[in-house]
Formats: C-alpha cells, structure tokens, sequence
C-alpha cells in the first residue's frame, strides 16, 4: 500500500502538468486557421461585448477626403468627446464637439453577431507553441436612431455597424479587444467614427 501511495504521489506533477496542457489546448490556435460566420449572439457573446469599455475620445475617419464631403453629419469635424452609455438591449453613443454640437446614436443590440476570427499569416509575429494569435472582428449591426447633429441621417434603410477589433487565441476574452469602429450606412449617407478600448470603469 505504500509503495502505491507513494507511486501516485510520484505520478501527480505529471497527471497535473497533463491536465494544464489540455486545458491550454482548448484555447491553441493553427497556422491558417479562420471562422467566418454570421449566428445567434449567445450570452456569453453579450455579456462580454457588455464588459468592453470605451476611450474618451473619437475621431471621424476622413482619409483622402475632407469635412466637406461627410453627409450624415451637421456641422463634422475630426474629434469629439465620447461618452458610452450601455442600457439594457442597446448602446447610446453621445458625441460632443468642442463647439458643444452634440447628438447621439443610439443601436439596438440585434438577435445575431458577424465573427471574424482569422491567422493573418504575418511572417514577423512572435511564434509561440500555443499557435499564431488570431486577427478578430466582433461585428453587431442593427437599425438606429440619431439625435442631434446626426438626426438628418435618420431613416430609411440607414444601418449603423459597431466593430470590435483585436487580436488573441481561441478563447476570447474582453482582453483581447484593444479598438472599436462605429459605421453607419445606407442611403442617406456614410460615415465612420474609430477609437480605443480602455480597461478603465
């Protein structure tokens, strides 16, 4: 009997260091792996799309163009204060130009979620045995309802695409998401709003 127990003690580390590689190996990721697919928002989805908190600070993306070609907009310019503010099944985004023209867009959480998690395939990422660190794109699109300096693009078949951007392996985590996009779209026009993720509450 005692060399049994002692035979199991001896045997312990192992079986523990085992366990822990099994339960790492449920989160690896593959070279070239992807899930693309559009599904049912779960509650774990939401609960951690809840979690996720949003930087003081947007800016209204304009790229190659200026101020004067953003329909959507009265009065755009490159920078607001942001303030986001969840409520129960919707976000309201309350945007404050230092001018004080203010407005907000409020988006319904939808019965369905966009995933994008792929291997981007970059040559200089730090190699790891838990396997290359995924590009990931949360993706939430609905109606939406706009106040203020956004109140002209009301309407219509306008949607509004919120977009968590980061990147980690297979068990995501709100730690993983480091940025958001703000997109809406239709008809009436189409404009972007981008910014950080913070950990602060």
């Amino acid at each position: 009997m005692r060399k049994l127990l002692l035979g199991l003690l001896a045997a312990l580390p192992l079986m523990i260091a085992q366990a822990d590689g099994v339960l790492a190996c449920a989160c690896c990721t593959n070279p070239a792996q992807r899930y693309v697919a559009v599904e049912k928002i779960q509650p774990q989805r939401l609960d951690l799309v809840r979690t996720l908190r949003f930087a003081k600070q947007a800016e209204l993306y304009l790229g190659e163009g200026d101020l004067g070609e953003v329909k959507g907009v009265a009065n755009p310019t490159s920078n607001y204060e942001l303030t986001v503010a969840g409520q129960n099944n919707r976000f309201v985004f309350s945007f404050r130009d230092g001018k004080k023209n203010e407005g907000t867009l409020t988006l319904v959480l939808p019965d369905t979620i966009s995933i994008f998690e792929v291997d981007p395939r970059d040559p200089d990422a730090p190699k790891s045995g838990l396997g290359p660190s995924l590009y990931k794109e949360w993706r939430l699109t609905a109606s939406f309802a706009g106040t203020g300096i956004f109140k002209a693009g009301n309407g219509g078949y306008q949607r509004m695409t919120l977009i968590f951007h980061g990147r980690g392996r297979g068990c995501t985590e709100a730690s993983h998401f480091n940025a958001w996009s703000l997109y809406i779209h239709g008809p009436l026009g189409n404009y972007l709003f981008y910014g950080n993720l913070t950990e602060e509450k």
